[in-house]
């Protein structure tokens, strides 16, 4: 009963502390080990740029992420008022030890931060005193030739591909040439190259602020996919971001982050940065290429 109290007067202070504009809420606040829950982040109606939450496998320690939306843009504008954003996503969570989670706020800028929530994981009540059930024998199935079908099946396609391999290999020792590769220009030249040239054409400041963000973005992707060999230019940020985590420093990480989530917010969003953010996205792109070139690339 008191644990009950604690968490009313607890979601009581939130509603009155915080705006109406942002919002993080829970299906429920009481959840046994392992069952799943969705925890929504909603921002309406917000008039200034924002750093939206954005999470990689944990909301916070101990309450993990099964899967989560994409984000939702919705922006809005009337003849008497400035043009306003609203953002929503949602997260499929879940705990595994049993205990109260405390997730924070998370400052959205200087006017702005969402509520923070508890969350009470429960272990599962076992009755010492109930009857014990036997384990029922597995049945045999009765035998079909459909059941063989597959591994038949697999096996004419391994002898195939054995078949097929065995024909390249003797087609290719009947090769007295070698084709010398070409040397490829390395990964960060061309990527400084083309962020240069971005630079020289002066975009953003001729207006065309979505096209100088947008080709940053494509520059850092092609860079990504030439320099960590894995296909960026069909990935979404946060998927860029979860693939490359392990092979970059955090502080790279947050570089990029914040200059590819700018080009979508740009993109998608309308979102307009100001002259410093601007010029930020420029310096960071180059920073990332910078510190994360292949060292053996450069020293030839």
């Amino acid at each position: 009963m008191k644990k009950f109290l604690i968490t009313l007067l607890f979601i009581a202070i939130t509603l009155i502390s915080f705006s109406q504009s942002t919002q993080v809420s829970l299906d429920t606040n009481t959840i046994l080990i392992g069952e799943q829950i969705k925890l929504k982040i909603i921002c309406e109606k917000i008039a200034s740029p924002i750093n939206f939450p954005s999470f990689y496998d944990t909301i916070v320690e101990g309450v993990e992420i099964i899967s989560r939306s994409s984000i939702d843009t919705i922006l809005e504008s009337n003849n008497n008022e400035k043009e306003t954003l609203s953002l929503s996503q949602e997260y499929i969570i879940t705990a595994w030890d049993s205990g109260a989670y405390y997730i924070p706020s998370f400052r959205l800028n200087e006017q702005i931060k969402t509520n923070p929530l508890l969350l009470n994981v429960l272990s599962v009540t076992i009755d010492p005193n109930a009857d014990l059930k036997d384990i029922k024998q597995p049945l045999d199935p009765e035998y079909n030739l459909s059941d063989s079908l597959p591994w038949i099946i697999t096996l004419l396609l391994i002898t195939l591909i054995i078949y097929l391999l065995r024909k390249f290999l003797k087609r290719k020792e009947k090769k007295t040439t070698l084709v010398k590769a070409k040397n490829l220009i390395p990964a960060h030249i061309t990527a400084m190259d083309e962020l240069n040239n971005i630079e020289k054409q002066e975009l953003w400041q001729s207006g065309m602020i979505k096209k100088y963000h947008s080709e940053i973005s494509e520059t850092l992707r092609k860079y990504i996919e030439n320099r960590f060999n894995f296909i960026a230019l069909e990935m979404t940020t946060y998927e860029i971001l979860s693939k490359i985590k392990d092979n970059i420093s955090t502080n790279n990480s947050q570089e990029l982050r914040t200059v590819l989530q700018r080009a979508d917010l740009a993109k998608f969003a309308k979102s307009k940065p100001n002259e410093d953010e601007n010029k930020e996205s420029m310096l960071l792109a180059k920073q990332f290429v910078d510190q994360t070139k292949n060292s053996e690339e450069h020293n030839e």
